[in-house]
């Protein structure tokens, strides 16, 4: 048997990271303790997660010279029946910054949190000859610093965050930092990969600090732990593949743009060519409030419809590997953006007013004064744009060239 034990495991990618590497069946197993399970040792190899990473060790008979120094284990190999440990997280936090090109010698490090994962930040960051270490804690153990002071640490110049905050499915915790507090704050990471971007990571992108999450970590990792399970060298561009085939078939896709601009056909045709569920905004409001948009908006009025959009969205924007289209006032609400951005890519459908004066507005309750498509128009478009991630320039009713652009830019998200 081979696969991943740790306490919850619902938000893991390994499963499918592993059976990627080797189509071996690869399990998740929650376990509440650990003692029966090493007892039977009815495993050939496994990894570890939290919070047994370092408990683990004590049922082992042999562990690298990394796991002992760092006093946690992530890989266990069962040769005959002797157990041994490895730390394979060391080799994913060390291509990580090499596949972003970011250096940390030389360079003062804030970490946040102090479990295992901490550890091996720590270790890393010495083995690359940072200049300062520093972690933070809620309860903090000696040389270690509490993480409500963190905010008096200017110096910080990679944080890192290795706490579970903001991880699935509490998506909506607050970062543990603010980044605007650190003037020379160079390089954000928060190892939660689910979801893809945590409000941490968002805050640093709007202040333009170069921000990702643990998913390269997280592959790197396996893909080393897979040449133990397999006692071989995989090829090194296979973390790369791996990593921008999970990241896309994880992300949302999320079209934008002003109402009759083609947001419900290109959903359709994005979830029919990389597979994803479709979800239409408007259409999951009328099924859940069972009423036309038109009758909500005649019942209720705007203000309500738009507390109903933004719980619409707030609830799918957990979910993942979706083609989603939104209704054309989405953007009036930043909240809606920052939900939808958490796990996707915001690309906007930039239809010229010329062609939307030339689509008929049925269903729409803010067209029905066709004067009104203008002042919409000149209210909404600064607002896709300071939205999007990617910007689709249409060039009239050619749908396979929109598509094609629309493709090419969503392999160079991906690739960037």
């Amino acid at each position: 048997m081979r696969g991943l034990i740790g306490k919850k495991l619902s938000h893991s990618f390994s499963k499918e990271i592993h059976e990627k590497l080797d189509k071996k069946e690869y399990n998740l197993i929650e376990l509440s303790e650990l003692d029966s399970f090493f007892q039977e040792k009815s495993f050939e190899c496994i990894n570890v997660t939290i919070p047994y990473k370092s408990k683990c060790i004590s049922f082992l008979d042999e562990i690298s010279e990394s796991a002992k120094e760092i006093n946690a284990v992530n890989t266990i190999i069962n040769d005959n029946g002797i157990l041994k440990g490895y730390n394979t997280d060391v080799d994913g936090l060390i291509y990580t910054f090499d596949y972003y090109n970011v250096s940390i010698e030389n360079k003062v490090i804030g970490i946040i949190g102090n479990g295992s994962t901490s550890k091996t930040i720590e270790y890393v960051s010495k083995l690359k000859h940072a200049k300062i270490i520093k972690v933070f804690a809620r309860n903090p153990k000696q040389n270690e610093y509490k993480l409500s002071d963190i905010d008096t640490h200017q110096d910080i110049q990679i944080l890192i965050n290795a706490t579970p905050v903001g991880m699935y499915p509490n998506n909506d915790q607050d970062p543990v930092v603010n980044v605007s507090n650190f003037s020379q704050l160079e390089f954000v990471l928060d190892l939660v990969y689910n979801p893809l971007k945590t409000k941490l990571i968002i805050d640093a992108k709007k202040h333009n600090i170069k921000a990702v999450n643990g998913l390269m970590m997280l592959t790197h990792q396996a893909v080393k732990a897979n040449e133990l399970f397999n006692n071989r060298t995989c090829e090194k561009r296979i973390s790369n593949t791996i990593y921008r085939e999970i990241y896309l078939k994880q992300l949302n896709l999320v079209l934008i743009g002003m109402p009759m601009s083609g947001k419900s056909y290109y959903s359709r045709k994005l979830a029919k060519a990389y597979n994803k569920a479709l979800v239409d905004i408007d259409r999951e409001i009328e099924y859940t409030q069972e009423k036309s948009i038109p009758e909500i908006f005649k019942s209720a009025g705007e203000k309500e419809f738009r507390r109903i959009e933004f719980e619409t969205i707030y609830n799918m924007s957990k979910e993942l590997n979706k083609a989603i289209s939104t209704g054309g006032g989405v953007v009036l609400n930043q909240k809606n953006i920052d939900v939808l951005k958490q796990n996707g890519v915001i690309i906007f459908l930039d239809a010229p007013l010329s062609d939307l004066k030339k689509m008929p507005p049925k269903g729409r309750p803010l067209l029905k004064n066709p004067s009104n498509l203008i002042k919409l128009y000149k209210e909404r478009y600064a607002l896709y744009n300071n939205a999007c991630d990617i910007k689709i320039k249409k060039n009239g009713f050619n749908t396979k060239e929109t598509m094609r652009n629309i493709e090419v830019k969503i392999n160079e998200y991906i690739n960037s």
